[in-house]
């Protein structure tokens, strides 16, 4: 096969813990062309990478380092000449790092874009990726012959007790204790997990609103004192990030909006103020934040405010305010059970890689690309979650072949 790597906006981080490896399994068997700009607000190659792409000679680079390729980032549509490149290279698979979905929708053969591999609140690889057919297509589960998925459904009953079990989740007293807060009777809480919110993160531009300061009044002012909006901000903001911005916009609020900060003592809000965030309150809301997992994986209903398809099992409201009048009366609908089980199973059994196993091929990439769903993967793909850390606390569930046996 002819594989096209396309990497607008690979970061250093992600070209050395992701895209490097993925590369180099795929040209162990395949034709690999690498399109690339230069360095550039956080996102790019330069020299740093350059120990990288000398132990791949038979790769081929193309360094787009054109007077516009700031541009690539953002909408390359309009560049013809790239366009013309691509379909004359004409590969059978494009794997794209890009917030740019339009330039990569104009080139031949089939089209993945590289996207996190997390499915919080269950931990996964850090390095960890999967291929999307879009950036935000969140829940999204392809077509199933019946008996696979009955069988996809087992395996998720067995997982779903132990994936469970993995969690270290407070309870609602000690939650509220750790947020410093006093519940008065019948009060509603909000939560609203902040997105990444930097220079280097193009992907914003797919947000609903222009920062998270604009969310952040945006949903206090839908919400108007009928619940607490709780906020948290992503932990890259907090690294790397200016978070001046979308704290004003809270101190703004009164007490309307209170900030759940991550940076307490060890231990607080059970080491990740989210996931305990959201598993306490009566209703969250997100934009494209992968978080919308945790909602689901604990039934707690959600807000989605998003242009990017979510799927129907999501039973995601399409605004605040009906999220609570539901809540008020005691018929807020949160994700479906079983399909949470089968999309998690789904997940993290087809379409997870990790870059850092020893028996990581080209294969893996490409089979996910064309085959989203394959039971021959499944047995690897457990063992593999199996031995993640955070241990199970009871005895293992069995493999599909240990229940065929019993």
């Amino acid at each position: 096969m002819r594989i096209l790597f396309y990497l607008p906006v690979v970061t250093p981080w992600w070209f050395a813990r992701v895209i490097a490896p993925a590369i180099r399994a795929a040209a162990a068997s395949h034709e690999v062309h690498v399109m690339v700009p230069p360095s550039w607000q956080g996102t790019g190659i330069g020299k740093e990478q350059a120990p990288d792409i000398e132990t791949m000679p038979h790769v081929h680079w193309h360094l787009l380092d054109g007077p516009d390729h700031p541009l690539l980032r953002s909408d390359a549509s309009d560049q013809g000449d790239l366009i013309d490149f691509v379909c004359a290279l004409a590969p059978d698979l494009t794997l794209c790092r890009s917030a740019d979905v339009r330039t990569p929708a104009l080139f031949p053969g089939e089209v993945r874009f590289i996207m996190e591999g997390g499915a919080p609140p269950f931990v996964l690889g850090g390095a960890d990726f999967t291929l999307k057919h879009g950036v935000f297509d969140h829940g999204s589960l392809p077509p199933m012959d019946m008996r696979v998925a009955n069988r996809l459904d087992e395996i998720a009953a067995d997982m779903w007790p132990e994936m469970l079990a993995r969690l270290h989740v407070p309870t609602r007293a000690e939650f509220m204790a750790d947020a410093r807060i006093s519940p008065e009777p019948g009060q509603l809480f909000i939560a609203l997990p902040l997105e990444y919110e930097h220079p280097e993160n193009f992907f914003g531009s797919h947000h609903a609103f222009a920062s998270n300061a604009d969310m952040i009044t945006a949903i206090a002012e839908e919400i108007d004192g009928a619940a607490t909006l709780l906020v948290t901000h992503h932990p890259l903001t907090e690294l790397h990030g200016d978070t001046s911005a979308a704290n004003a916009a809270i101190l703004r609020q009164g007490g309307r909006v209170k900030l759940l900060s991550r940076a307490r003592a060890p231990g607080a809000f059970g080491g990740d103020a989210s996931m305990a965030m959201i598993r306490h309150c009566d209703g969250a809301v997100f934009g494209n934040s992968k978080s919308w997992s945790i909602a689901a994986a604990f039934g707690t209903p959600m807000t989605r405010i998003s242009s990017a398809p979510g799927a129907d099992w999501m039973n995601a409201y399409s605004a605040t305010g009906p999220l609570i009048e539901d809540i008020q009366n005691g018929c807020a609908r949160g994700a479906d059970p079983s399909l949470t089980r089968r999309w998690f199973a789904h997940h993290i059994l087809n379409l997870v890689m990790d870059p850092d196993q020893a028996d990581f091929y080209a294969s893996d990439m490409t089979d996910r690309a064309f085959q989203p769903v394959d039971p021959a993967r499944w047995d690897r793909a457990l063992a593999r979650y199996r031995s993640l850390p955070c241990p199970p606390t009871h005895a293992p569930f069995p493999t599909p072949q240990e229940k065929a046996s019993a």
